[in-house]
Parts: C-alpha cells; structure tokens; sequence
C-alpha cells in the first residue's frame, strides 16, 4: 500500500524541477522564435509521443492567434517549402521521425527551429536555431516529464507575448476557438 501523501510528495517533487528548469531557460531565445513566428509563412509544428502532443497544442495555440500553422502528418497538412518555419520539439534529440521531418523540412526550403534538452544531438545539429530546455534528471521518464511540461509553459509563454503583439482581442480568439465540441 503507498503511502497517503505519496502523490502530493511526487507531484510538488515534479513542480519543484520544472521551477527550476524554468529559472535556467534562456529566455532571449523563446523571444527570438516568438519574432520568427509572425514573419514565417506558415508554420509546421512536430515531435513524436509526449513532445507531439506539445507540438499539437502549440500548433492550436498558433492558430488561436491568427498564424497559419499545421501538424506534419495530418491529411490536410500542405506541402512546405521557402518561406516556412518548424518547430522540432524532443527531448533527447534523438527521435527518429521528428529528426527526419527537421531534415526534410530543410532540404524542401523551411527554417528549422529545435526545442531539447541536449543542444549536442542529431536533431539539434539540423536546426536553424536551437532552444534549450535545460533538464537533467536521473532517469529518462522523469527527464522527459520535465522536458515536456517546461516546453509547455514556455511555448505558452510564447503565445501571451504574439498575442499581445499582434493585438488579439478575446473576440477574435472566440471566433478561432473550437466551437464543434
């Protein structure tokens, strides 16, 4: 039987590391893709498992803000090419689908933005710009629990500032926002 105060314990363990990953996040460079989103054609948002669904709410919240965004692998995602940018979410780098989408959003002409934790790794050397999350942890699945909920508010933090710099009224986003729920 655990113990009753094993989940709070947990989860304020769990709050505490992504407080201080986000101390340690360099923020001029969340800054940086927050300029680069407005100017990009469109943008192509992707990662694999927990850091696609990452990638998936940003992509909402990119539109919610009025830019053009898509998911790479949804049936109406177009073709991309110059003038586009993506943004390549992992946390090891290391994730094979999101490393070939990075590759070949390149050579088709998109910019590369990657977000990791590892500024050494394959997908990190095929980047334009490469955004660090700074996490360390013992072990892969805490690492990447980190990773994901430090990308999430930092992504998030992103959006507050293109909404407020490309003047979104709360109308504007109602009229974006899903209304087949």
């Amino acid at each position: 039987m655990l113990d009753r105060d094993a989940v709070r314990i947990a989860g304020s363990d769990l709050l505490q590391r992504i407080s201080d990953v986000m101390e340690r996040v360099d923020w001029a460079s969340f800054l940086d893709l927050a300029e680069m989103l407005p100017r990009a054609r469109r943008t192509f948002v992707t990662g694999a498992g927990r850091s696609g669904l990452v990638a998936r709410s940003f992509g909402m919240r990119l539109m919610h803000a009025g830019l053009t965004s898509f998911i790479p692998g949804e049936t109406i995602t177009p073709a991309t090419g110059a003038g586009d940018l993506l943004v390549a979410i992992s946390c090891t780098g290391q994730t094979g689908y999101t490393s070939y989408l990075a590759r070949r959003g390149r050579q088709l002409g998109a910019r590369v933005v990657v977000l990791t934790a590892d500024p050494n790794s394959p997908l990190a050397a095929l980047g334009d710009r490469v955004v660090v999350i700074p996490v360390a942890a013992e072990n892969i699945v805490l690492r990447a629990a980190i990773f994901e909920h430090a990308a999430s508010l930092c992504l998030d933090a992103v959006f507050n500032v293109l909404s407020e710099r490309l003047k979104l009224d709360m109308e504007a986003f109602r009229q974006r926002h899903a209304n087949l729920e």
